[in-house]
């Protein structure tokens, strides 16, 4: 250990003179922060994706039966009159369907979204007039919540059986400790379906309707309160409800006068099955139904998945009939383990090579020392981590990854000072603290313009702004433990290195310092030769280098403009499971839908069986497993669209390919996704078909949103625009939410039916109960409130000529509903739509990037179909949603965030320079890390996007700090009185080393990332692109840039010194 040198009294006061003398206090710092840290980090929630408020409430009413139009006007028109003055409320998105009103209430961000959900409820709940045959309205939080683990109970035994075993395997899993909730779907409800032929009713002088009370008043269960007794008290309760259809077919209906009765069951047929809904679910060719269980924010999904698993081989497995079986479809936990360890793979492999760098340009304890103020910044990061909510996910870890360059500079910086005072002469002690003093003004401003950057990132809008919110809140707090552990710690493990030019033998000693050497020589030869030349440039033409500089930075902007790099506001996440949603016009019966879901599940086989003959001779084909789902759309989540629950549709289809281990075989799913779409074309009978491979939907790049208060019109308008959408080269998967729909059968009453004093409701419940049914009730079965319905057989209702020739009674006997009531055929629509109370059309697509950009698409339409078509429809109206909206709202609130930031780096950078105009010379770095980060991008052939931005802002802090902390060089040799060409000159060389080290070891802490070829990081590729090249090319122009400008400055202040003397 060295001796500490002549150290003043006056020299050990302050924090850092404190606490480099006090090694206990220095290292007890240190061992909280990485105690602490490995504590909070045993505890932090890991999950690949973080959970966030969508700002969103969806309103739900059901309606059974009623047409759109009618659901419509009586309950989605009533219900966004009322919630119009609603605090908060920015959008209002409705759609009315057959039988179901949904209404999304999307809020300004910032809205406490609970209190905006009461507001809802109570609004909703003042609204008297919505129809008797409508449901309680449903208001709820549209959230990020998604299933962690999904099993499929499959099997070839009866649909019954299935569900029962899925009911049972949710209940046993609810009992789990760690499992909170798991629901089935796939599965149609349960129902009860009493049939009564015509002739019998009128045999008996009944109604459907008389049955159905009938029904209702004989299955009940009433408590009748206590009887209190000498002896205790007594509950008192009626029994007679019934469960199941023997009880339902024991109920009487009429007394004859011979004493007996009549029973349901002998003049009906009671039918106990499941909704007549057109719902199924296949996996692998049987019938399957689904079991998801949902994790809590709190909840640990490795823990949820290793109780699950734990309970279906223990407990399951071993319990199923023969011929069914259980599968995990989907398991986070895998997703977890693989995509959190790549970017700990990447992030360990970064470290490493950043210790290398420091290695080779540093002494190597000091080396070791600079890692370890790495790896304590890391642990005190994960304690802020745990007091601020923030989980360990992919975004997290990126921020980790991006922090591992940047906060390396704190240290180097520190450490260079000290080694520097070493090499003066200085030793020990008054080494460390004389050169921690020396830099700590700068290294902490520094620091705070660095986290002004990042800050500006917390403002970020919409779900990206959401999902990526934690990587500056990380990097902050990476940044503020760092610049406390370079200032308090690191001073004190450094004041006791050997003293300069005491060296260790050793083999692995020797091949180091001629490694050091080496690089020292490098260094050197680079000092003196090109940047001594560039350097005399800048200093005796400094307009050619900045007149350089600004023909880059036109250039790089001019790449964005023209496409060379393409614009990509959101990249997409891939997933493991690819999805086709098939929709087909609305009536179409489901077999002919199944039909065509099978064209393309046998679309899929072929494009496995071509991708895997593309693989080496002798490896196993590509191995996957399907999911067949007829009556509903794979719920890929999309936080910029609707979320809307439908009934089962027999007219929608999905198909789902999940990927087993492909990534191992270098093969994406998005290679899986053209190979499967080039395989199946559209076929020619459907209305859409999209096929996805994102894990995490974030709209669509063109999403357009036509309104027209002539609804004719606008089906006109909107099948134009879709024509002309179609035709752009580049896009597919071309969708409009509007739709013909089902043939309508209008029937109003005639003067006749009117003479026979038929009342309109008494004839349209009587047809409602005849061919929709009447409901009689609800039992409880399991963990459904089933239904009981009682209507006409099958074959007495379907066909229009059952309609006409029902029997409808009316107070002077039974009528022919043809003579009472006109009926006419119309077309209904499917869906009715409506944004900020106007009906709507949604037009969408998606661009295949190598061949067009939604930005070029985009303008396309803009400037050659919307004006168009506006100037042929005054009254048209139209507007942005999905990718370009969420981009237009993020370019606006982030450029103005960006702009305050700027303006606080300038003022925080102005007090210790004491000048105006040095500031502005620090901050012409900017643009110079922003060509770095376009070039990178170029060379890469990655499109920019919005994570790209939130590198660049990291280039931004390393940037400014190396500008800061050159020009404080060049400050301090012009005070000793060098002229200005030589202190610039000589202070840049000064810094070159530092600066280079800082650049290296910020590319080496990406540069794993930068060359990922997994496609589970490639959606952050373009971050550490920007932060590695940003960094590294605008280092080389940075060396030249800032002398020219600091030249410029003082050429313009000789300059008007001699005009002044010359006027005075």
């Amino acid at each position: 250990m060295s001796d500490d040198g002549h150290v003043d009294r006056a020299s050990i006061r302050g924090p850092i003179g404190f606490m480099a003398k006090n090694g206990i206090a220095a290292n007890v710092v240190m061992l909280f922060l990485v105690l602490a840290g490995l504590v909070s980090a045993r505890n932090l929630v890991q999950e690949v994706l973080p959970d966030f408020s969508l700002d969103r409430v969806q309103i739900l009413v059901r309606y059974p039966g009623a047409a759109p139009e009618e659901v419509e006007e009586s309950i989605v028109r009533r219900i966004e009159e009322q919630i119009r003055a609603v605090d908060g409320l920015n959008r209002v998105e409705s759609t009315a369907s057959e039988g179901l009103a949904s209404v999304i209430a999307e809020f300004t961000s910032g809205t406490d979204v609970n209190r905006a959900l009461n507001e809802l409820k109570a609004e909703v709940d003042r609204i008297p007039t919505f129809p008797a045959a409508a449901e309680r309205p449903e208001v709820r939080e549209i959230t990020s919540r998604q299933s962690v683990i999904r099993l499929l109970v499959y099997g070839d035994v009866p649909e019954r059986t299935l569900k029962e075993l899925a009911y049972g395997i949710e209940e046993g899993l609810s009992a789990l400790p760690e499992v909170s909730l798991a629901e089935i779907s796939g599965a149609r409800p349960y129902e009860i379906s009493i049939e009564v032929p015509l002739r019998r009713l009128r045999a008996l002088g009944l109604t459907l309707d008389d049955i159905a009370f009938a029904v209702r008043q004989s299955s009940l269960e009433l408590s009748a309160g206590r009887v209190s007794t000498s002896g205790d008290d007594i509950l008192v309760r009626t029994l007679g409800q019934n469960y199941e259809q023997v009880d339902f077919e024991e109920i009487i209906l009429l007394g004859r006068p011979d004493g007996t009765s009549v029973r349901l069951g002998e003049i009906a047929t009671v039918r106990d099955g499941f909704a007549d809904t057109d719902l199924s679910v296949r996996y692998n060719g049987q019938t399957a139904v689904r079991v998801d269980v949902f994790r809590t924010s709190d909840e640990q999904v490795l823990d949820i998945a290793e109780a699950v698993k734990r309970y279906l081989d223990a407990e399951v497995v071993p319990a199923l009939p023969e011929g069914v079986s259980v599968e995990l479809w989907k398991d986070d936990s895998e997703e977890v383990s693989g995509r959190l360890g790549l970017m700990t793979e990447n992030a360990l492999i970064g470290f490493a090579l950043v210790f290398l760098a420091l290695a080779l340009f540093l002494e190597i304890r000091l080396a070791m020392w600079v890692a370890v103020g790495l790896a304590v910044s890391f642990m005190g990061a994960f304690l802020v981590m745990g007091f601020l909510g923030i989980s360990i996910n992919m975004f997290s870890l990126m921020a980790l990854v991006l922090a591992l360059g940047i906060v390396v500079d704190d240290a180097i910086v520190v450490g260079e000072s000290i080694f520097a005072e070493r090499e003066r002469g200085q030793r020990g002690l008054a080494a460390a603290i004389r050169g921690t003093r020396r830099v700590s003004t700068p290294v902490i401003f520094s620091v705070l313009t660095t986290i002004t950057a990042f800050a500006a990132l917390l403002n970020a809008p919409g779900p990206q702004g959401e999902l990526g919110r934690g990587i500056p809140l990380v990097v902050i707090a990476v940044l503020v433990i760092s610049l406390l552990e370079s200032l308090l710690v690191l001073p004190n493990h450094l004041s006791h290195l050997a003293a300069p030019g005491v060296r260790r033998s050793g083999a692995a000693q020797r091949m180091l310092h001629r490694a050091q050497g080496a690089v020292d020589r490098t260094m050197k030869r680079l000092a003196e030769g090109p940047l001594d030349r560039g350097l005399r440039v800048a200093t005796e033409q400094p307009s050619i280098v900045l007149a350089a500089a600004a023909g880059l930075l036109v250039i790089s902007l001019g790449a964005v403009a023209s496409g060379i790099v393409p614009n990509q506001f959101i990249t997409p996440i891939e997933g493991d499971v690819v999805s086709a949603n098939l929709e087909m016009p609305t009536g179409t019966p489901a077999e002919r839908t199944a039909r065509i879901v099978a064209e393309l599940e046998a679309a899929g086989r072929r494009a496995v069986a071509r991708l895997s003959d593309g693989g080496d001779e002798g490896e196993d084909p590509l191995e996957f497993d399907v999911a067949v789902t007829v009556g509903e759309l794979a719920a890929l989540y999309d936080p910029l669209g609707g979320d809307a629950v439908e009934a089962a549709r027999g007219h929608l289809g999905t198909v789902q390919f999940k990927l087993h281990d492909w990534d191992r075989r270098g093969i994406a799913a998005s290679d899986f996704e053209r190979v499967w779409r080039a395989e199946v074309g559209i076929p020619a009978e459907a209305k859409s078909l999209s096929i996805s491979s994102n894990l995490l939907g974030l709209g669509l790049p063109v999403h357009y949103e036509l309104s027209h208060p002539d609804p004719g019109r606008l089906e006109a308008i909107a099948a134009e625009f879709t024509a002309e959408l179609t035709a752009v080269e580049g896009t597919f998967d071309v969708r409009s939410n509007l739709d013909e729909g089902f043939r309508e059968l209008q029937l109003e009453l005639n003067p006749e039916g009117r003479s026979l004093n038929l009342t309109l409701d008494r004839f349209a419940t009587q047809v409602r109960s005849a061919f929709f049914g009447a409901e009689a009730l609800r039992v409880p079965r399991g963990r459904e409130d089933m239904r009981v319905w009682v209507r006409l057989p099958e074959e007495e209702r379907n066909s229009a000529t059952d309609v006409e020739n029902y029997l409808v009674r009316t107070p002077g006997g039974e009528v022919p509903l043809g003579q009472i009531a006109s009926a006419g055929f119309s077309r209904s629509s499917a869906a009715i739509h409506r944004v900020d109370g106007r009906r709507a059309v949604t037009i969408t697509a998606d661009v295949d990037p190598r061949i067009a950009t939604g930005q070029q698409v985009n303008a396309r339409l803009d400037n050659e179909v919307l004006p168009r078509l506006t100037s042929e429809n005054p009254d048209l109206a139209y507007s942005y949603g999905g990718q370009r909206k969420e981009q237009d709202h993020a370019i606006s609130v982030l450029g103005r965030s960006l702009i305050l930031a700027l303006l606080i780096m300038y003022s925080l950078m102005a007090i210790p320079f004491g000048s105006y105009t040095q500031p502005l010379i620090i901050m012409a770095a900017v643009p110079l890390g922003a060509i770095g980060a376009l070039a990178g991008h170029m060379l890469l052939g990655l499109s920019w996007g919005l994570w790209s931005l939130y590198g660049l802002v990291g280039v931004f802090g390393v940037v400014v700090n190396d500008s800061l902390m050159m020009i404080r060089f060049i400050n301090d040799l012009r005070d000793s009185g060098l002229e200005p060409a030589d202190a610039v000159i000589s202070g840049a060389k000064e810094r070159f080393r530092a600066i280079m080290l800082t650049s290296i070891t910020t590319f080496l802490g990406v540069a794993p990332l930068v060359f990922e070829t997994s496609t589970y990081a490639q959606h952050l590729v373009p971050l550490a692109t920007s932060v590695g090249f940003g960094v590294f090319i605008a280092t080389i122009l940075l060396m030249v840039v800032v002398p020219a400008l600091v030249m410029t400055q003082y050429n313009l202040a000789a300059r008007r010194e001699r005009w002044r003397l010359a006027r005075a």
